[in-house]
């Protein structure tokens, strides 16, 4: 039979994750706690994640490296400005887009951005603006620029949750993909992110979006002689800018 056998490609994977080959007691738990416990066990997870924090960091930014990001690691917003100020005037492009999230209140680019003579669009929906109109400028720009609700230090990935103020399409239509990464954001497994997303449920009363959005590296495809070409479905450059 054609593909990789189940059992070979589970090995792969948990190899991959350094975890041993121990399946799990129980298959498919109930999610039976409590708020109360969930949020006790959330107080845990983020006291030994600041405990841990620098070295956290120094893994995040090496899985991401692993995965195709082009890291960089800036302790002032001054760092990130200069950063994505180069990379805009390497790019050519007249038109950069990004998502309405706080860390940009932060990390104040848009008058840098525009002193440079590029069109700066925020991608928030108003009563001027239209879905379409929003579309539109996403696709005639070169540059595309969001946060991150989590980052994981695990497999180098960035997780956002689409929603009002951030459209995945920022993330996957530009060619180039800017990921800010603040350490508030940063988790270190899958299982943290879990925990976290069972305590969103209880809190939001059964309302947890439909999907989230993993980013672990730039978008790759194969054909069928299994060659891999990058870009083809989403971003071709990803950069990963770490603050901290």
């Amino acid at each position: 039979m054609p593909g990789t056998p189940k059992a070979e490609f589970l090995q792969s994977v948990r190899e991959a994750l350094g975890r041993e080959n121990v399946p799990p007691i129980e298959a498919y738990p109930r999610l039976a706690e409590t708020p109360s416990e969930l949020e006790q066990q959330v107080a845990q997870m983020r006291q030994h994640i600041e405990d841990n924090l620098p070295a956290l960091l120094d893994k995040l930014a090496k899985m991401a490296a692993l995965g195709g990001w082009r890291v960089h690691r800036a302790s002032r917003p001054e760092d990130v400005i200069e950063y994505i100020e180069t990379l805009a005037r390497d790019s050519g492009t007249a038109n950069v887009v990004r998502s309405n999230q706080d860390v940009f209140n932060q990390i104040p680019l848009d008058a840098t951005l525009t002193n440079l003579g590029l069109t700066v669009t925020t991608v928030l929906r108003d009563e001027t603006t239209t879905r379409e109109s929003l579309r539109e400028e996403i696709r005639q720009s070169g540059i595309g620029i969001t946060g991150a609700d989590y980052a994981l230090a695990e497999t180098g990935s960035v997780i956002v949750l689409p929603r009002k103020g951030l459209a995945r399409l920022i993330s996957v239509v530009p060619p180039v993909h800017i990921a800010l990464v603040r350490a508030e954001d940063l988790l270190e497994t899958l299982d943290d992110l879990f925990l976290l997303r069972r305590l969103e449920y209880h809190q939001q009363g059964g309302e947890m979006g439909s999907y989230l959005n993993f980013i672990t590296g730039p978008s790759r495809t194969a054909d069928i002689e299994m060659t891999i070409v990058e870009g083809v479905h989403g971003p071709k450059e990803v950069h990963m800018i770490i603050l901290g």
